[in-house]
């Protein structure tokens, strides 16, 4: 019989991360406890230690592991399917209302771009008012004549009311009233953010105007006068 002190082992770090020999460095351990202790099969069944970088969680290489992979790729395409451009993905944002087509059509700061734009090789007047702004109330009248006078001589002028930080059905309810005919936009945000704020609007009324080349020539703060606008407009249209 081998002396009791040959029986006595103790884990080391060259058995291998599991103790029995099983991990990289314990392969002479393993040989030593067949030789000494009979020990033929990997001491706990079914296990083995796991790789080293990766968490011992289900093996990929197993049945479960598959369908767990094939589960999580349809999950994928799916989502991927949902937000596409096809017919199963949400639909396109709808296109801006045009300028003009009713009263108060809404726009933010890139949609009042596009519709200057397209009014490049016209005198553009923009009269940012609010129907709790008095001065404004008073002005209205004026721009609605100056716009029809030019509309009947044939002349390339357009004006355009900007209904800025406003109660929208007020708003309607005084253009119904003073029987405008130019169009006129719904600015929502308006002095905090909205396209008023984008043409340096910090106080109502005020009157911007637009070059036939689209840049902007100037504006007039507070109240205006028809002569003013006038003379104004047809400066721009005399030049080039």
């Amino acid at each position: 019989m081998r002396p009791a002190s040959r029986q006595t082992t103790m884990v080391g770090p060259t058995q291998g991360g599991d103790g029995f020999g099983l991990g990289r460095g314990g392969g002479w351990y393993r040989r030593r406890l067949e030789r000494d202790f009979g020990i033929r099969k990997v001491p706990f069944a079914g296990r083995r230690p796991a790789r080293r970088g990766r968490a011992a969680t289900t093996n990929d290489r197993t049945p479960a592991g598959r369908l767990a992979a094939t589960v999580a790729l349809l999950a994928c395409l799916c989502l991927a399917g949902c937000g596409g451009d096809g017919s199963g993905g949400a639909k396109a944002a709808t296109a801006a209302e045009p300028l003009g087509s009713r009263p108060l059509v809404a726009r933010d700061r890139s949609q009042f771009q596009r519709d200057l734009e397209g009014l490049r090789g016209r005198v553009v007047v923009v009269n940012f008012w609010a129907s709790w702004c008095v001065p404004c109330r008073e002005e209205m009248p004026a721009l609605e004549e100056v716009s029809r006078g030019y509309a009947e001589a044939g002349k390339p002028v357009t004006v355009i009311g900007v209904d800025a930080s406003d109660v929208r059905s007020e708003a309607a309810k005084f253009i119904t009233e003073v029987g405008v005919t130019y169009p006129t936009v719904y600015d929502q945000q308006g002095l905090r953010g909205g396209v008023a704020a984008s043409w340096s609007v910090t106080g109502l009324p005020q009157t911007w105007f637009v070059a036939r080349d689209g840049s902007r020539a100037g504006r007039i703060a507070g109240r205006l006068q028809v002569d003013d606008l006038r003379s104004r407009v047809d400066e721009l249209l005399a030049g080039p």
